[in-house]
């Protein structure tokens, strides 16, 4: 009986001792509560509760919200969050409460104090930042948002999403989205910045907004600020609001009229080559577009010039075959005049673009007005004009897109080429994908329970972001910090394959966690931990708060 209710006391631990860990680390509960004083009848705090969110989040069993004290029934709640706390506290009312509470102190500037603590963003010098938006999409009504889809903005509550339709990056147009602005440390996932915006929001005039937004909190600073985004940054209200404040660095829409012209001039013995970059070669230049001064480092990559050849071909086979449909539906047409054919032959020569045409060949049809025997002395008359001719793929005009194919273009206002150089900027724009795109698919990962959103207030749905920017948060600090350990005590751990990697990710990491276990011991709130011996090195490159949390390191 006695070993019954002893198994009844054991639970899962897993992973989460490290995520507790690092959440202790940064003080997370802490900065919180210091923030949003708990209610003397609560028996959770807000920052307690965030800290229940984040462990659900990062639990990867996809469980929503309101599964919470079910996910917590078989976790040793004490452990991981307070001593004395039970998985039926963390219910959805107590859960709905805190994040009505985020919102109601102020998301970004929340996040920032919290982010800015984590990192020491303030002790930082030349800092550089990458901005990019994604989108989250949902189902259902949203009767606040519908109530003010026609009002100003400045109506009503300016502060809360409206979920509605826009420009969908999840390919999903059928359904209603809100937009998530991040801004993120470099070369790294450490997201210092986060704001949900309506769901029509563009980032051609949101980017600004969001950076204006996130300097009035962050202060003045001795040190240099160089903001890094994709193409939607580069207008000319925007580089020119941001010039006199920030450096920036982007990519020029192809859009802009000087660039094709610039591309076809640029002779080739202007470009550099980098033996440490192969594959890819630039030259720089002065521009004044905007009238903002700025160098543009003209790039080519051999692996986006083979890309898009593949693109231009598929682009020539699907322009075939609606040519070759077209040219069927018009020679089975009859013009009651050669005027009228010529002009339907150069209507179908001038929508192609990568195939010419023969000259249309005319061919008067004759024949009675009437059906059937003709009257005697009746002559056949012109009935109409049929035209013909044939098309072949023009691989000159082939070859000249081609050319133009592989090249892009960075921009910044950064003028001192000895602090950024080319290859610098370069990098820079080649880092969005390692850093803020990385954390943006984290965030949709099927997995994370931010997946799919199922709350009908819009106001917890934008909490709900800061949860899930907390737990990236938490997640890139636990990688970072794994990562560095690894590289200064020039050690390793096993990677899927069982080789040696001192560069793991965190959810591998997370995996190798797997099936610790935790028990109650008499006079030890910390209670028991079993854990594997890879487990207990992998904790050992941890601070000692993570080893507190997981059990193998007792104060």
């Amino acid at each position: 009986m006695g070993t019954n209710k002893s198994l009844s006391q054991i639970r899962r631990m897993d992973h989460l001792g490290l995520v507790a860990g690092v959440a202790r680390r940064v003080r997370l509960v802490e900065i919180l509560d210091r923030l949003i004083p708990p209610a003397p009848q609560r028996r959770v705090s807000v920052g307690e509760a965030v800290l229940a969110l984040v462990l659900n989040g990062l639990g990867f069993v996809s469980r929503p919200l309101y599964l919470t004290p079910a996910y917590f029934e078989g976790k040793p709640v004490g452990p991981l969050i307070r001593t004395g706390l039970r998985a039926e506290d963390l219910n959805e009312f107590v859960l709905g409460r805190a994040l009505d509470d985020l919102h109601e102190a102020g998301l970004s500037r929340l996040f920032l104090h919290l982010a800015s603590a984590a990192v020491g963003l303030s002790r930082r010098g030349v800092t550089f930042f990458h901005l990019d938006s994604t989108s989250f999409t949902l189902s259902g009504r949203y009767a606040g948002s519908e109530n003010r889809e026609d009002e100003a903005e400045e109506d009503g509550e300016p502060d809360v999403v409206r979920i509605t339709h826009g420009y969908s990056k999840d390919h999903r147009p059928d359904l209603k989205q809100f937009v998530l602005n991040m801004i993120t440390l470099h070369k790294s996932r450490i997201p210092v910045w986060i704001e949900a915006l309506d769901g029509n929001t563009v980032d051609k005039t949101s980017f600004s907004r969001t950076i204006d937004a996130f300097l009035a909190q962050v202060g003045e600073s001795d040190g240099l600020r160089c903001f890094v985004a994709d193409s939607a940054l580069y207008t000319k209200k925007t580089i020119g609001g941001l010039s006199g404040k920030v450096q920036w660095v982007t990519r020029v829409p192809e859009t802009v009229g000087p660039l094709k012209k610039l591309l076809e001039e640029i002779p080739e013995e202007s470009f550099v080559f980098d033996p440490e970059r192969p594959g890819y070669r630039w030259c720089e230049l002065g521009s004044t577009f905007g009238g903002v001064r700025q160098r543009w480092v003209v790039v080519f990559s051999r692996s986006a010039r083979d890309r898009e050849a593949k693109t231009l071909e598929r682009a020539v086979e699907r322009e075939r075959k609606t040519l070759e449909k077209a040219l069927k539906e018009i020679t089975g047409l009859r013009f009651s005049c050669p005027d009228d054919a010529r002009k339907a032959w150069d209507s179908l020569r001038a929508g192609s673009r990568y195939h010419r045409f023969s000259a249309g060949e005319l061919t008067e049809e004759r024949g009675y007005a009437s059906p059937g025997r003709p009257r005697d002395g009746a002559s056949p008359r012109t009935l109409g004009v049929r035209i013909t001719g044939t098309f072949e793929t023009d691989p000159d005009a082939v070859e000249k897109t081609l050319a133009r194919k592989g090249f892009f273009v960075v921009a910044t206002n950064a003028l001192d080429d000895t602090r950024l150089s080319g290859r610098d900027l370069l990098d820079l724009y080649k880092a969005q994908g390692t850093s803020i795109e990385l954390g943006f698919r984290f965030l949709k990962d099927p997995l994370f329970f931010a997946d799919a959103f199922f709350l009908k207030s819009e106001k917890r749905i934008m909490a709900l972001t800061m949860v899930m920017a907390i737990a990236l948060l938490i997640y890139a600090l636990a990688e970072e910090e794994l990562r560095e350990t690894l590289k200064k005590l020039r050690e390793s751990l096993p990677d899927q394959k069982k080789k040696p990697t001192s560069r793991p990710t965190m959810r591998w990491i997370f995996q190798l966690m797997d099936n610790i276990h935790w028990k109650p011991s008499r006079g030890d709130p910390g209670g028991e931990v079993w854990m594997k011996d890879v487990q207990r090195k992998i904790v050992s490159f941890f601070s000692p708060e993570v080893r507190r949390s997981t059990g193998s390191d007792k104060p």
